[in-house]
């Protein structure tokens, strides 16, 4: 069926797609009949993979034109629109097809813009550059449905990147001439489409944000109306006010609102959890450096086509040496994949960075190998149900990850494994992979995993002669070179034949040539190019050293890039290099005025990513590998960078920068709270709707104390929004600080208070705390401090933190246990409890044959045993287990929030272990804890468990017990705070005191409880 342009009815109210509407109409208007019976067919919303296959397919039509692979820039932009078509049914009903418009014009764009020799390289450029104004779909997907301005603020957006289309394909139909001019002034004549871009998706997060504020203002008085409406049904007042039953009405309405916004929210929360690791920069990279016709030799290997189509092995290992273009193979096969594959198939990639730590782990692999093949809108429920399961662990085993991506395998089509890098791993980090990827492959007959790492490999030599002869006609273009005729065929020649088939290498080579002034220092150049990788290194450390303004500069430089946690930004890196350890303040000018030319200073060695912000990194880890081996030769020595010094001097920076006065006052400055009144504002976006104002209007009137009461709160939520724009703003005005508040506990690992000049300043922030620095320990977990840094440092063999650690406990055979790798019993036994916790049957076991005391005591504020922890899972074989080591049953709780077994796995409504626990002897009638605690029967009444408060009335449970000193219940009290009428007529049955008088602190009797509804 062919799709016609979407009506727009005269005199018709505006939606908020009317904008949307027009600039599909008049894309529409501008079409050929071929181009319009192309856009009928090509707007399908297909799967999640649907942007990385369309990318494919536009660097598949660039190449064949002997372009680069540049689609990748587009991915945001695609993304942003493909995501954004998924959900757009969903609030405009009256035209379906408008979905499919949404997304098939912004394709059909590209593709005819990737058709024209001038036009798709501008184009992917442009909308790289724009692609930080796109919208999250984590941050509205929950907001939008209830939102009638997001929505339209997200329907005016993508019609400006549909408006800007338009231009596009009219700018290609132009005359010749036209064309001609319009690419000589590109960014002159689409300023202002980027301009409109900017505008909407400012616009987009503006409204994000307000219905942020909207929707937490909606929950407080959602809270509100339950508690009216609790009370009046307690008390049985609904049969005498007609107008509860709308009320109640209207609180369903809100409820489903609230429960589906909390669901979304904690999806995206839960993903985001599952892996945050950028696994797709690397691969957009890869991907832009290919050029056309090679590292395609693989795919019509026997050995590919039979592993392809699943007729041989489960595994294609392919190896080579440094250089040779595996990363880009890789990329290749990858996007050879993605256009060739069914539907339901998935395809799942990590390309291992030897300059990310994080990429360099076995567990992070697993864990975004599992994270790219679950997608938030459609994630199952039984992949759900696991991944809350594994998020509430505090320390998961690769196995389990393993199992989690076997179970996502089983329900896929054919699941493809890309894995680039693998020897950059360690020894052991590789090995746990493979097993995992062996137990994977075992019995699955739809898995397909592909590996690249070094070794040898044959690199066919038409593949570098095609590299050789784009490379240097880019450099002709670009009038770094001057070649024609004869000369030109002869450095193609001795460059193919030289190269050794490494691509990397050639770079490098026509770096020796450009620096030729003429034909014969060219041919010079060609008849002495250096012998091997090494000598291609000295001879550009050389040229740095040449220009002697810019070497230190250079030297500094490296020293960044050899250690960086992740690859720093142009911006992070122009403030690293100019800050000296112990500096008071940023002296703006020590700056370097344009980092930019970087690449050049340091004759390619370095390379910047087409990201935005643009990161730097290694153009090859051969590079650094050279740089910081051992030797260097003597005229080049001063490169050579040592990486614990580095690291140790990057540590210095790191704490050094946090201590810049510079934010003693600008933090003082962006964190004043709010001096606004919160409740008028929320009262004006909240009047919008006349039967919203209503609403307000008579609760204001009936509880008007309790809306004043609400004021804090809402607050406290819009004062945190300004918080987290401050600190936004304070990470724009200062661009490292968002690395070193991060990373400077991973720089200060061998820290010591005699050669660390700013120990004291670490040490600082370890005991008192930074309101900027990010800590990776919890406490809660631990009795104090000093316990937690101890576990996580022993984990990170942070040797610093485990000095202090230790030393602060006056323990030194403890220190000297955990130098030698050898786990102190204190580690085990919170380790011990913390697995029990996860319910952790496996490390439950391992720890126990290693000593673990099953009956340590549990944290006073807070803390569990192992046993309550467990009972409060509800990880019944655990439970058995720990039972069997001789788990004290009736273990006290601790002082304050503890709970002991019994109360832990009432408070959860855990039947199984209940019984389990009763059965074992535990003691119904157990004291709650003296602050916050409760007894199993007023845990079970709290938490509406009506089948456990059975069983324990069962077993004896007093119906009457005392509630605790401070914050307590009894267990009617607690039952009627939260509105359980099943749970209050049967305590009732059983003889509860109605009357029983509330706690001095925090208390509530049963009646005010109801009055005030939910607590």
């Amino acid at each position: 069926m062919e799709v016609a342009a979407v009506p727009i009815t005269a005199g018709a109210s505006a939606g908020p797609q009317e904008s949307l509407e027009h600039a599909i109409r008049d894309f529409q208007a501008i079409l050929t009949d071929d181009q319009r019976r192309k856009l009928s067919n090509i707007g399908a919303i297909q799967d999640p993979d649907t942007v990385r296959i369309f990318t494919a397919q536009l660097d598949r039509e660039s190449q064949l034109k002997k372009g680069r692979g540049i689609a990748g820039r587009l991915s945001s932009i695609l993304q942003s629109v493909h995501r954004f078509s998924a959900v757009i049914e969903t609030f405009v009903s009256s035209h379906p097809e408008i979905a499919a418009l949404v997304w098939g014009s912004v394709k059909l764009a590209m593709l005819i813009a990737v058709n024209c020799t001038w036009c798709f390289e501008p184009v992917s450029a442009l909308f790289m550059e724009l692609s930080n104004q796109c919208p999250r779909f984590a941050e509205y997907q929950a907001l939008y449905m209830t939102s009638t301005r997001l929505q339209k603020a997200l329907c005016d957006f993508h019609a400006s990147i549909i408006r800007c289309c338009k231009h596009v394909v009219e700018a290609i139909q132009r005359p010749w001439p036209k064309q001609l001019m319009a690419a000589f002034r590109f960014e002159q004549e689409f300023e202002p489409d980027a301009s409109d871009i900017r505008r909407m998706g400012k616009n987009v997060k503006e409204e994000i944000n307000f219905a942020k504020a909207q929707a937490d203002r909606q929950d407080q008085m959602l809270q509100e109306k339950e508690r009216v409406a609790a009370s009046k049904q307690r008390l049985r007042l609904r049969k005498f006010v007609p107008k509860v039953e709308r009320e109640l009405d209207t609180i369903k309405e809100l409820q489903v609102q609230r429960s589906t916004r909390r669901s979304i929210k904690e999806r995206h929360r839960l993903l985001e959890s599952l892996s945050s690791h950028d696994y797709e920069t690397p691969f957009r990279e890869a991907r832009k450096k290919h050029q056309h016709s090679t590292a395609e030799w693989i795919i019509t290997t026997s050995e590919f086509i039979r592993w392809y189509e699943g007729t041989g092995s489960v595994l294609l290992w392919c190896s080579g040496k440094i250089g040779s273009g595996k990363t880009i193979l890789c990329a290749n096969v990858i996007n050879y994949v993605l256009v060739e594959k069914n539907r339901d198939d998935h395809v799942t990639f990590f390309f291992v960075q030897y300059d990310n730590s994080d990429s360099l782990t076995a567990e992070t692999i697993i864990r975004s190998i599992i994270r790219q093949s679950v997608d938030v809108t459609t994630l199952p429920e039984q992949i759900e149900h696991q991944l809350r399961e594994l998020d509430r662990k505090h320390f998961v085993p690769l196995q389990d990850w393993e199992f989690l991506l076997r179970q996502i395998i089983k329900i896929s089509g054919i699941f493809f494994i890309f894995i680039d890098g693998l020897d950059e791993c360690d020894v052991a980090e590789r090995r746990a992979l493979l097993d995992a990827l062996s137990l994977l492959a075992t019995n699955t007959l739809s898995l397909r995993i592909f590996i690249t790492s070094r070794d040898s490999v044959f690199v066919d030599l038409k593949d570098i002669r095609i590299y050789v002869k784009a490379s240097l006609e880019e450099r002709r273009q670009n009038k770094d070179l001057v070649l024609e005729g004869p000369l030109l065929n002869h450095t193609t020649d001795t460059l193919t034949r030289h190269a050794d088939g490494m691509f990397l290498w050639v770079t490098f080579l026509i770096d020796e040539i450009c620096t030729a002034d003429c034909d014969d220092d060219i041919r010079q150049s060609l008849h002495s190019l250096p012998k091997n990788l090494e000598e291609t290194f000295v001879r550009a450390l050389s040229r740095i050293m040449s220009r002697q303004k810019k070497t230190v500069l250079a030297q500094n430089v490296f020293r960044w890039v050899a250690v960086a946690k992740r690859p720093l930004t142009l911006d992070e890196i122009r403030e690293a290099v100019s800050i000296g350890i112990g500096q008071p303040y940023l002296k703006s000018g020590q700056l370097v005025r344009e980092m930019s030319p970087i690449v050049l200073w340091c004759e390619n060695l370095l390379q910047v990513t087409e990201d935005q912000p643009p990161s730097l990194q290694f153009a090859h880890s051969t590079i650094r590998e050279f740089i910081t081996k051992g030797d260097l030769p003597t005229q080049v020595s001063n490169f050579h960078i040592d990486v614990d010094k580095a690291d140790h001097f990057a540590g210095e920076i790191c704490v050094t920068y946090l201590h810049l006065n510079d934010f003693k006052t600008a933090v003082a400055r962006r964190l004043q709270p709010l001096r606004v009144n919160p409740i008028a504002i929320a009262g004006s976006v909240l009047s919008r709707g006349p039967k919203t104002t209503e609403l307000t209007s008579r609760f204001a009137d009936v509880f008007g104390h309790r809306r004043a009461k609400a004021g804090p709160d809402l607050a406290g939520t819009l004062a945190s929004y300004d918080r987290a724009d401050g600190i936004d703003r304070l990470h724009e005005s200062y661009p490292f600080l968002r690395y070193a508040a991060k990373h400077w506990v991973s720089h200060t690992g061998n820290f010591q208070k005699e050669t660390s000049s700013t120990w004291n300043l670490w040490y600082q922030i370890i005991t008192d705390g930074h309101t900027l620095a990010h800590v990776p320990w919890q406490e809660p977990l631990f009795y104090r401090k000093e316990e937690a840094i101890l576990f996580w440092s022993h984990q990170a063999h942070h040797y610093a933190l485990l000095r202090y650690a230790n030393t602060s406990e006056g323990d030194d055979e403890a220190i000297t246990i955990f130098l030698d790798a050898r786990c102190s019993m204190l580690c085990i036994d919170r380790a011990f409890q913390a697995a029990s916790e996860g319910g952790h049957f496996q490390v439950v076991e391992r720890l126990l044959e290693a000593g673990a005391d099953v009956n340590t005591a549990a944290a006073e504020s807070g803390g569990r045993t192992a046993l309550q922890a467990a009972s409060e899972g509800g990880y019944i074989l655990v439970v058995e287990r720990l039972l069997e080591a001789g788990a004290d049953v009736n273990a006290a709780a601790a002082r304050s929030g503890g709970r002991t077994a019994l109360q832990a796995a009432s408070g959860r409504g855990h039947i199984q272990v209940i019984e389990r626990l009763l059965e074992a002897g535990a003691d119904v009638n157990a004291a709650a804890a003296e602050s916050g605690g409760r007894t199993a029967l007023q845990a079970a009444s709290e938490g509406g468990y009506i089948l456990v408060v059975e069983r324990l009335l069962e077993a004896g449970a007093d119906v009457n017990t005392a509630a605790a000193r401070s914050g307590g219940r009894t267990a009617l009290q607690a039952a009627s705070g939260r509105g359980h009428i099943q749970v209050i007529e049967r305590l009732l049955e059983a003889g509860a005191n109605v009357n029983t008088a509330s706690v001095e602190s925090g208390g509530r009797t049963a009646l005010q409880a109801a009055s005030n509804g939910v607590e």
